[in-house]
């Protein structure tokens, strides 16, 4: 089972049974997530009134492996923002392109400026 990248707007879609949330199902067990995606979608939830138990018991059964946001992807996320800097994208945005270039895995997404920025050392796949 190959393994995959899902930033936050993916898993909330999820959680939320928004557009795509079918597809993201297909992919439990093999979801790959940066700290920082997991901090923003936590966020996200804690926002709408959800505890921080019902969070974690909602967030951490589905992400398979949880990677450090470190130093290494801290530069190159960095590295990243000077390269994209007409893009409008989020730190958290950056961050997972940083992690699919890094670990050589799809990354999927629910945001088409992500998709639509034509990267050769990721694969980027909308789900809506």
């Amino acid at each position: 089972m190959s393994k995959v990248i899902l930033d936050a707007s993916t898993l909330l879609a999820l959680i939320k049974n928004e557009p795509g949330a079918s597809t993201v199902e297909s992919l439990l067990g093999q979801i790959v997530m940066s700290s920082l995606s997991l901090a923003e979608a936590a966020t996200t939830l804690l926002q709408s009134d959800m505890t921080l138990q019902e969070c974690e018991e909602c967030l951490l059964p589905l992400v398979s492996q949880l990677i450090p946001f470190d130093i290494s992807h801290a530069l190159h996320t960095a590295n990243l923002t000077k390269q994209l800097k007409d893009k409008g994208l989020s730190l958290e945005a950056r961050a997972c392109l940083t992690l699919g270039v890094k670990m050589n895995l799809p990354l999927y997404t629910t945001h088409q400026r992500l998709a639509g920025l034509g990267l050769t050392d990721v694969k980027v796949k909308l789900i809506q």
